[in-house]
């Protein structure tokens, strides 16, 4: 309302408003804000109107890059009505708007510290806070911080743990339940679900839960008001108060259950690494094949003395969730590979080696931190160059004296040397590290198919889909 009036009063026409309700001023990627900025881009609009700034941002970095660089370099007259900001009008914008920015992003830190500590004080006093409860509890009523046990689910809950105590693996457990028709947590909540199939890491959260035990954990997640993403925090960190509800499971049985957990968990012996890992996926299904090894006894021909290891790709979803994929097919690694590389080599026969080793020095660039270093120094020194010029003309309008004029100007000319003398050895060093002739010639091993890795695999192939009776479909990324 605010905006619209006043730019009706001005006389200017509205050609399109933006909104992002819902969505924390800390975030550089708005559903409203993306558009204007299109609309920016390609000229549909030259004047940008707010209430105030931190509607437009509250991240301290973005308030100057959007009214120092991105509005001046697109021509983009920006107006904030209750701060009675308007570029078109003053020769630039002064440091109050930094200023502006800063006080914006403190406003929401604070908030964010003052929330995180309400809530782990009401924790503490065994107040439940979140916004979900876990399986087989629920709110009651009208008493939002308090949970009871769910009577329609507890029992599944109990089941489980039970069944592990007697020596049920989680995929046994899985199984079972779904064999009894019993709705997952997520079917339970009203959740969509592609499939309503228990999985093993779903009874695992619940085994390792101690919230069944009547325990509060206090500092479990910790989230980040900047980009609005929670992370999970190590166990020794976490602050666990007891006895604040009722629980479904004995303290005694919870740890017996950690300790077998502990017991039967085991880290992989050997880190496998082969060419094609995380590219095989089944085709019928979409999910990621399993790399798999079997010892070969015997040949067509005859019995083999010493036993050859063979690996292969098959999809598991025939034992996990059949009702998704009943194929359970396989591939050897062996042929896959040479399907694969074959198909890459065509592939990369019709580049033209001078245009791609172009474009690998440029890529080069972008990625050496010489290269980088270099384009930092070389806009520092034309910000130097505006700022000396800045200067100059403030000093023609007598907004400075000469005296401040030449110490200013003597701080801002020692900048400009150091800069320049920065830029001169930088680029003696990255011209001796880019040597053409070696590029092609790695260029040229490249499209040879030599010293694949799965690195590289990786930067050219996006997935890699296999059917049944050796049908293979390769997306590629180049």
């Amino acid at each position: 309302m605010i905006t619209t009036e006043y730019a009706k009063i001005q006389g200017f026409e509205i050609s399109q408003e933006y909104e992002d309700n819902g969505y924390s001023g800390m975030l550089d990627s708005r559903p409203a804000l993306n558009r204007m900025i299109k609309d920016i881009i390609t000229n549909k609009i030259n004047m940008v109107i707010v209430k105030d700034i931190s509607r437009l941002t509250r991240d301290k970095n973005k308030t100057g890059y959007y009214t120092e660089v991105f509005f001046p370099d697109n021509d983009v007259r920006f107006i904030s009505v209750t701060e009675m900001i308007d570029s078109g009008k003053r020769y630039e914008i002064d440091d109050s708007i930094m200023l502006r920015g800063i006080v914006n992003q403190y406003y929401v830190a604070d908030i964010s510290k003052k929330i995180k500590s309400v809530k782990t004080n009401l924790k503490k006093e065994g107040y439940f806070v979140e916004h979900s409860v876990p399986y087989g509890y629920q709110k009651e009523g009208e008493e939002k911080y308090k949970v009871l046990i769910d009577e329609n689910v507890a029992e599944n809950v109990k089941l489980i743990f039970s069944m592990y105590l007697q020596g049920y693996s989680q995929g046994k457990i899985a199984k079972h339940l779904t064999s009894l028709n019993i709705d997952t947590p997520k079917t339970y909540k009203g959740e969509k679900v592609a499939i309503n199939e228990w999985r093993n890491d779903t009874i695992g959260r619940i085994l390792k839960d101690p919230f069944y035990t009547g325990k509060i954990i206090i500092n479990k997640y910790v989230s980040d008001y900047r980009i609005k993403k929670t992370k999970k925090t190590a166990r020794k960190d976490w602050i666990i108060v007891d006895g604040k509800h009722e629980p479904l499971i004995s303290n005694e049985d919870f740890n017996l259950v950690q300790k077998m957990l502990q017991n039967n968990f085991s880290k992989p012996k050997q880190e496998y690494n082969y060419l094609l890992k995380g590219l095989v996926y089944c085709g019928y299904c979409k999910s990621r094949m399993q790399y798999k090894c079997r010892a070969r006894t015997k040949t067509r021909d005859k019995v083999l003395e010493n036993p050859q290891k063979c690996w292969y790709y098959k999809c598991r979803m025939l034992y996990r969730f059949p009702s998704i994929c009943n194929r359970g097919h396989t591939i050897m690694e062996k042929y896959l590979n040479e399907i694969v590389l074959e198909s890459l080599k065509k592939r990369l026969s019709h580049f033209r080696i001078d245009e791609y080793t172009g474009k690998v020095i440029d890529e080069y660039k972008n990625n050496n931190a010489n290269h980088r270093l270099l384009e930092q120094y070389k806009k520092k020194k034309e910000k130097l160059e505006v700022n000396i010029t800045t200067l100059y003309n403030k000093k023609l309008d007598k907004i400075i004296c000469v005296e401040d004029f030449k110490e200013e100007y003597a701080n801002l000319k020692s900048e400009m040397e150091n800069a320049q003398s920065q830029i001169t050895n930088l680029e003696k060093l990255c011209n001796n590290n880019l040597n053409y002739d070696k590029i092609k010639e790695i260029i040229v091993n490249f499209k040879n198919g030599k010293d694949f890795d799965n690195e590289t695999m990786k930067v050219l192939i996006d997935r890699i889909e296999v059917y049944e009776d050796m049908k293979i479909d390769i997306i590629y990324k180049i």
